[in-house]
């Protein structure tokens, strides 16, 4: 191909395209679980509301629910990926290559958010939220506007033995996570004969590039639990999501609709929430929520090796290491490679049954 401007516009064009077409129609989570915010400025401050309002019966004067007065800020990144072609390939016409390469970008754009937005989540044992506590907390403070009273919920279950999963309300215009859009994914190309790349590296670049970041939404809509992913277990923290009470008492109406949770829970993440019967018994819990499996999870600086762990939904106590061994009768291996044991409570359980004891040991 002749090296002109035009020539090497149509070029772009036809990659544009590709990538555009790849960008749309790859697959991602991130907006089934953030609360996506446009952004206009470099950083955004945010602000929630100490309770989750509700109506309630006109008497007297108004009741003021206020924004909390510590917020927290979210600055926006830069973000991108970018390839060379090099120039002779393209006067050889030996571009054809490319195309997936530039597919390929595009789906890791895509991915990104992803990427950001389950690490994150799987950061929210250590990581602060907007009141002070980790996102995932057994001491949230509620604070009853206009009184000093002050109560705390939980929103975290388990020993931290086995690998995580979670159950988000995703139903509501405010969300779990939030996912903050300064500038979105462009592909752009630097090609003219006269750029520095080409006179003296004889290489056109083509990248792609954005400018975003994620934080944390309300920690109420999102629940975790480190005990093993069992159908009595998944009922106490889905009851525990759904009992919460504002400072006032009044039922917050939070549902979950998505469970989320790392590879090795996926059978057990399908089998309660899409099997009809679980050990010859019906199995009630079909159809609650829509289940996300990610490994972007694992790309929290808080995971472990036990995040990596494919879970026996049989055995509960036991978890294998991902890719340990496989076996002829396709029944887990009888040499246990990591064990997930924790304390049982009447909370959660190793099996995933009720215990007697009504107080947590450690």
């Amino acid at each position: 191909m002749e090296i002109s401007q035009s020539n090497l516009s149509a070029l772009f064009t036809n990659f544009n395209l590709v990538f555009n077409q790849a960008l749309e129609s790859a697959q991602s989570h991130y907006k089934d679980v953030s609360m996506i915010v446009p952004s206009k400025t470099e950083t955004e401050v945010y602000k929630f509301l100490n309770n989750l309002p509700g109506m309630h019966e006109w008497v007297g004067s108004r009741t003021i629910n206020r924004l909390s007065g510590s917020g927290f800020a979210i600055c926006n990144k830069n973000w991108e990926q970018t390839i060379g072609l090099d120039r002779n390939d393209v006067e050889d016409d030996k571009y054809g290559f490319f195309g997936p390469l530039v597919r390929n970008m595009a789906v890791s754009g895509a991915s990104h958010p992803d990427e950001l937005i389950f690490s994150l989540l799987g950061d929210g044992f250590t990581k602060k939220c907007y009141d002070g506590q980790n996102f995932f907390d057994s001491a949230h403070p509620v604070t009853l506007d206009g009184t000093e009273d002050i109560r705390t919920y939980s929103n975290v279950f388990g020993s931290g033995k086995c690998a995580p999963w979670f159950l988000l309300d995703c139903s509501r215009p405010i969300r779990p996570l939030i996912f903050q859009s300064r500038r979105p994914l462009t592909f752009t190309q630097k090609t003219n004969v006269s750029d520095s790349n080409v006179f003296f590296e004889n290489t056109f670049y083509y990248g792609a590039d954005a400018r975003y970041n994620v934080g944390f939404g309300l920690p109420q809509l999102a629940f975790a639990c480190t005990a093993p992913l069992t159908p009595y277990n998944y009922s106490v923290v889905r009851a525990a999501m759904m009992s919460q009470m504002s400072a006032t008492g009044r039922p917050l109406g939070i549902k979950p609709t998505h469970l989320v949770t790392v590879p090795g829970n996926e059978s057990a993440a399908l089998r309660i929430l899409h099997s009809e019967t679980i050990e010859a018994t019906t199995n009630e819990w079909a159809g609650t929520a829509t289940p996300i499996i990610t490994q972007y999870l694992m790309g929290a600086s808080g995971a472990t090796n036990v995040w990596g762990n494919v879970a026996d939904f049989v055995n509960p106590n036991d978890s294998y290491g991902a890719g340990s061994s496989v076996t002829d009768d396709g029944k887990p291996p009888a040499t246990i490679v990591a064990g997930a044991t924790i304390t049982p409570n009447t909370e959660d359980t190793d099996d995933g049954s009720t215990t007697s004891s009504g107080n947590k040991t450690s």
